[in-house]
This record gives structure tokens, C-alpha cells and sequence, in this order.
């Protein structure tokens, strides 16, 4: 029985790092060509003193723009230092409670509940371990650079200090709804695609390959039911999918600047 909770665990392991929120931009660009979330045909006012890649650069930051703005603002991003998440929902049958904690600018710490057990993932923002019972597990190198990005509160207010770049992928429907696709791809290779809704500019789904014992594997989130705490707007419900598997997570809290201490984010030798 024992077994078979803990490979039900580290299954749920997986299926559950799900909630880390990109925050902020340096600066806010306005694109002539983007009018109302969507983009302005009309090129007779290009300014020829610009590139098209510069173009699509201010594109970029358009739509993130729009998503900051729709969420509370880049003002009320930067002041947060430290946020702690708790969710609750099932995975795989089985009931989970996930307890997040993170901390400028890119300290991590996941544990989560569920049969009678606990797993926790410390990231001190350059290694990270699991824990399980009396096991302690080096993060592979490869979900290392995954989670270095996924960690990481001002990602988006400083994408080129992590080595992240953004390029605009397109439309979709997404729940019936148009969507513009932006897609993150770090220096070690890391890419991630998020959707954003044309009319509210906020992000509604994600996607991204995980690296796992076979194989990559295509992970999506969908994000719902956005709520402010704080005076910043967070999805209070979310479902992911990872290969057959699906999890749905209420969030039941979210603290903003409690003053988390480092020692949580300290990995014992």
C-alpha cells in the first residue's frame, strides 16, 4: 500500500506544478497597429524609421500590456515581494492540498498533501531538491532550467535578465473565444505558450512541454475565474492536463507580502 501511494505521489508531483504567475513589465509600449486587443491592417502610418521585427517586438508588449493592465497593473505587480498560494482539488482520485510560497526574485518552495504524505520542492533560486519522507532527490538538470523560469515573480518585468524572448504565434479559439499566442522560449531552450483572450487581455491557457522519465510531454493549464486580492487579479480556479491525467484546483487563498523568511527556501546540506 505503501508503494503504491508513493508512486501515485510522484505522479501528482508532476501533475501539480501549476501555479506560478508571470508579474510585471520594465516598461509599457503603445503599437499604433493594435487597436482594441487586435491588430491594426492598416500600414499607412508605419514609421519607416522602424524595423518589422521592432514592430512585432511592440506587438509583443502590446498584448502583455493589456494582460498587466487587465490584471491590476504594473504598479501593484512590482510591490509584491512575496506571495503564499494554497489550492485544493484532486488528481488521480486522490484529494490534494498544495501549499506555494514564493519570493522575489525567483525563491520557490511547493509542498504538497495528499494520502497522509507530504512531498516538498525547495527552489533557493539556482538548485533545487525534492523531499519525500527521508529521500531527498536533486532536480534533473533539464527540469531545473523549466522551473528556473517558472519561478521567477518578474519574469515578465525583466524578461532579458532570465534570457526569455517573446514571439507572436497567431490566434486560436480558445472555450469559443479569440486568443493571441504568444510563445516564451528561454536560452536553455525552455518554450512555453500562453493565450490570451482578445477581449479581457487576460491570459487564459498555457502550454508547454515538461521533460519527464518518457519523454517530453505536452502540459496545458487553463486559468478561470480571476479575482483580486491585494489589488492584483489571480485565477481562483485552474485545470491541467498532463498527458491522459487532468487535475482541477480551487484556489482557497492567496497572501500577498507577508514577509516569508528565507529559511524556508534553504536547502540543507
Amino acid at each position: 500500500q505503501t508503494r503504491i501511494h508513493i508512486t501515485t505521489l510522484l505522479k501528482i508531483f508532476w501533475l501539480t506544478k501549476i501555479i506560478v504567475l508571470p508579474l510585471g513589465l520594465r516598461s509599457i509600449h503603445t503599437n499604433p497597429y493594435i487597436m482594441n486587443g487586435t491588430l491594426n491592417n492598416n500600414t499607412t502610418n508605419l514609421d519607416e524609421n522602424i524595423t518589422i521585427e521592432e514592430n512585432i517586438a511592440n506587438y509583443n508588449d502590446e498584448i502583455l500590456s493589456k494582460y498587466i493592465t487587465a490584471i491590476g497593473g504594473s504598479e501593484n505587480l512590482k510591490n509584491i515581494n512575496d506571495r503564499t498560494t494554497i489550492m485544493r482539488g484532486t488528481a488521480m482520485e486522490q484529494t490534494i492540498t498544495l501549499i506555494i510560497k514564493q519570493k522575489a526574485p525567483n525563491k520557490f518552495r511547493q509542498e504538497i498533501k495528499v494520502a497522509g504524505m507530504d512531498q516538498v520542492l525547495i527552489f533557493d533560486g539556482e538548485k533545487a531538491v525534492m523531499k519525500f519522507a527521508d529521500q531527498k532527490i536533486d532536480v534533473p538538470a533539464e527540469q531545473l532550467a523549466q522551473l528556473k523560469i517558472e519561478s521567477a515573480m518578474e519574469l515578465l518585468l525583466n524578461p532579458e535578465d532570465y534570457g526569455v524572448t517573446f514571439s507572436y504565434e497567431g490566434t486560436e479559439n480558445v472555450n469559443d473565444k479569440p486568443c493571441h499566442i504568444l510563445k516564451l522560449t528561454s536560452e536553455s531552450g525552455v518554450t512555453s505558450k500562453y493565450y490570451f483572450d482578445d477581449e479581457t487581455g487576460l491570459k487564459v491557457l498555457e502550454k508547454k512541454n515538461t521533460e519527464t522519465q518518457m519523454g517530453p510531454m505536452e502540459q496545458t493549464i487553463e486559468y478561470s475565474d480571476y479575482k483580486e486580492v491585494s489589488g492584483v487579479k489571480f485565477p481562483h480556479k485552474l485545470k491541467q492536463s498532463f498527458g491522459p491525467q487532468t487535475v482541477e484546483v480551487n484556489v482557497s487563498s492567496i497572501k500577498i507580502n507577508t514577509n516569508l523568511s528565507d529559511d524556508i527556501f534553504t536547502i540543507s546540506e
